[in-house]
């Protein structure tokens, strides 16, 4: 019996197939026909803004992708001029011009740790003081939920992140489409913008007392569970979209992000149902 496209259309076919997608692929080999869009518009996967109706027009477009991505020049955010975190304690009357000198001297010593914990190593502050001056110093809010508020899983990202950048999700507010990113150290503007792409929404900084830091993490741990795979070798963008073609055939993913975090390109598959999961690969060697 063969089926007529009026047949398999909804009550209210003209809605319908004005949001119907078209495939973002020059080179699609399907003819853009309403017929095929039709049949086609639960096949396809989203990448970014764009819908390619098939594997390979996906695997083409995401080739293109990859490619600016990796080669693009290094992400800059606008920043403000911040005072030295040991002149605002200093101007706060929180330590002495002393005090600083010595947890500068065992800094450059050590040749390893942030002034804020020497500081409080030497028992010249608390971590709490050190933690509201970091929030005056990066303009941001200083925030401490009790208990931490889980998010969606899908606002999470991999752990090697989370250890690099010290950043966590920690409030998510679907009306503004927006999540507050909480960090323990200094914020990470690029990333934040890396955040956005993935994530698909706005991101806000502020910044989390150690023990209200380590009170999420240990949420995240029990709240995960979706994948992550670390893909260690340099690989060329061939075999990178090579890659993720094969996982997305698998999962059968329906949306793909992908976008650079310093040495890194991450891509996020997210299937039709399920946790998403998420790759993580070295930028591919220039020339």
């Amino acid at each position: 019996m063969s089926l007529s496209l009026r047949a398999v259309l909804p009550s209210s076919p003209i809605a319908a197939l004005n949001s119907l997608p078209v495939c973002a692929s020059r080179f699609c080999p399907r003819p853009p026909t309403l017929w095929q869009r039709w049949w086609a518009r639960n096949e396809g996967i989203s990448l970014g803004d764009r819908w390619y109706c098939s594997l390979d027009c996906f695997q083409a477009g995401f080739y293109q992708a990859l490619e600016r991505a990796a080669f693009a020049p290094p992400r800059s955010a606008a920043r403000a001029n911040r005072l030295p975190l040991g002149l605002i304690l200093l101007s706060q009357g929180a330590i002495t011009a002393g005090q600083l000198h010595d947890a500068l001297q065992q800094q450059r010593a050590s040749g390893s740790g942030r002034l804020g914990e020497w500081l409080v190593r030497l028992k010249a502050v608390t971590e709490e003081q050190v933690t509201a001056a970091l929030a005056a110093q990066q303009g941001c809010p200083l925030l401490a939920l009790q208990p931490p508020h889980a998010v969606p899983e899908k606002m999470y990202w991999p752990e090697l992140l989370v250890e690099r950048y010290t950043a966590v999700p920690v409030f998510h507010s679907p009306a503004r489409a927006m999540l507050y990113v909480g960090f323990q150290g200094p914020v990470a503007h690029t990333f934040l913008l890396s955040l956005e792409h993935i994530l698909g929404c706005r991101t806000q900084a502020c910044i989390l007392p150690a023990n209200a830091y380590h009170r999420h993490l240990k949420l995240r741990a029990v709240t995960v569970e979706g994948e992550t795979i670390l893909i260690k070798e340099r690989q060329d963008s061939v075999a990178m979209t090579r890659t993720i073609g094969n996982y997305a055939e698998q999962v059968r993913a329906q949306r793909c992000r992908l976008t650079h975090c310093d040495d890194l390109i991450w891509t996020r598959l997210e299937p039709a149902s399920g946790p998403p999961v998420d790759f993580l690969f070295r930028l591919p060697e220039m020339g």
